[in-house]
Formats: structure tokens, C-alpha cells, sequence
């Protein structure tokens, strides 16, 4: 079946870099389209990111498609709860339903996907195949294919517009409300995005009173959200606010 070729970007730093590097080396990475696939989770900064490349992609007519998932995230948020870290349905049922779409819809192409993804020469760890030759495979890393490695994305970044405000205190870039994420990230958020921070404290202290009201005990992070909001607020934002000083 003939490959459709798609870049997929998320709208952080190695998307954007992986696709600013794809657009100068089309004979070796013939490209269909790009592919954002768009959450309510989002950050804020991160979809200034994707209409940066929505525009580029239209300056040049080359195909930027958004896919959001069919469920919204408060619908499973209503049957399962806030996401942890056992129960990530923010990922395999949310962010991965727009996967399941765009596949859906290539097949009903009669042509097979092969996604360019943005992972870097050091991050072999998170390779589903080797470099070198994929001709046959569903997917490739250009960045690990040009040998360019994640350090090195992370300083260009930090001398980006549209990507130093973050990536001057982060490494990567995840999902608002991740389950994951870090005390920091959580300040980082309560900093910049107040009301939806205020929203998931709401959204995580009605699971923990679901769970408890099932008999069974659940604390988020393992000290509960009241303890946890208080250490954001006491603690973790005065610590992100002293770094930030220091720029």
C-alpha cells in the first residue's frame, strides 16, 4: 500500500524542531501532511506553538491537520476519575482515540501510515524500531536519524520566542494535569494558568471522596490533595519564583 508520510507534533520543542528540519530535507523525508492531535489539556503556550506551524504549513500549502479525541476529557473524567499513575486513561483512551482516528482514516485510504516522531538520538529508550532503514516501518525519528540529540534541542529552545518561558525551567513538555508531573510543573501551572490549576484541584479532590465513598482509600501523590495544594501554594511557588529571579 503507498505510505502516507505525516509529521506528528505536539506543540513542544521537538516537534517544532523536527519539523523546521523535515521542510529542508524533503528528499529524504517526503512529507503528506502534519498532524496535531488537539487536547483540551493542552497548555496554553503550547497551542501559540501549533499556529506557528499551522501558518507555516500554510505559507508553503502543505496539509496541517488537527484530530481532537470524541470524548472529551471531563466525559472519562465523569466515569474513571481524575487520571493516575496506574490508571493513565488520559493517554490509551483520551490522547490516543485521535491516533485511532487517523489511522481509521488512512486505511480507508488504501494507504498505510508512517508517522515522522520527534524523538532524539539519545532517547533510544523510547524507540519502537532502529534508525538507519524504514522503508517498511509505521514510523520514523528524523531527529535520531540526523543524530541530533536532546540537549541540543533544549538550548535552541531556550533562545526561541515562542519557547523559553517554559523550556528555561523544563526538559520536556507534558500535558497540564499530568499525573506525572512534578511539584515544579504543578507551580509552573498554578503560576501561569491559575483557573485551570484551581480546576483540577476540584477535579482530584471529588475522586479521592468517590474512591473513599467506595471503601477503598486513595491519596493523590500519596499525601492528598489538600496537603498537596498546600505545598504548590507555600512552597513550590516561591521556589519557581526565586529561579525565575535569577534569569
Amino acid at each position: 500500500m503507498r505510505p502516507i508520510h505525516y509529521a506528528s507534533v505536539s506543540g513542544g520543542k521537538d516537534s517544532l524542531y523536527m519539523l523546521r528540519l523535515i521542510l529542508t530535507k524533503q528528499d529524504k523525508y517526503p512529507l503528506d501532511m502534519v498532524v496535531h492531535f488537539e487536547l483540551e489539556i493542552d497548555w496554553d503556550w503550547s497551542k501559540k506553538v501549533i499556529d506557528e506551524m499551522e501558518r507555516i504549513c500554510q505559507q508553503i500549502g502543505l496539509k496541517f491537520v488537527r484530530i481532537k479525541p470524541r470524548k472529551t476529557w471531563e466525559e472519562i473524567y465523569n466515569k474513571y476519575g481524575f487520571p493516575n499513575a496506574r490508571a493513565r486513561w488520559c493517554n490509551n483512551i483520551y490522547k490516543l482515540d485521535c491516533k485511532k482516528q487517523l489511522n481509521e482514516w488512512i486505511k480507508s485510504q488504501n494507504c498505510r501510515p508512517v508517522a515522522y516522531i520527534g524523538f532524539c538520538a539519545d532517547e533510544t529508550d523510547r524507540f519502537k524500531y532502529e534508525i538507519g532503514n524504514w522503508d517498511k516501518q509505521d514510523c520514523c525519528y528524523p531527529l535520531a536519524e540526523e543524530g541530533i540529540e536532546e540537549k541540543d534541542i533544549l538550548e535552541w529552545a531556550k533562545n526561541q520566542d515562542l519557547l523559553k518561558d517554559y523550556y528555561k525551567y523544563f526538559k520536556r513538555q507534558g500535558c497540564t494535569g499530568c499525573p506525572m508531573a512534578t511539584m515544579k510543573e504543578w507551580a509552573y501551572l498554578y503560576q501561569k494558568e491559575p483557573d485551570r490549576f484551581e480546576y483540577y484541584m476540584q477535579k482530584i479532590r471529588e475522586t479521592e471522596i468517590m474512591i473513599k465513598n467506595k471503601g477503598r482509600s486513595w491519596q493523590f501523590k500519596n499525601i492528598g490533595v489538600d496537603e498537596f495544594e498546600r505545598r504548590i501554594k507555600d512552597k513550590w511557588i516561591k521556589k519557581l519564583e526565586n529561579e525565575q529571579l535569577i534569569e
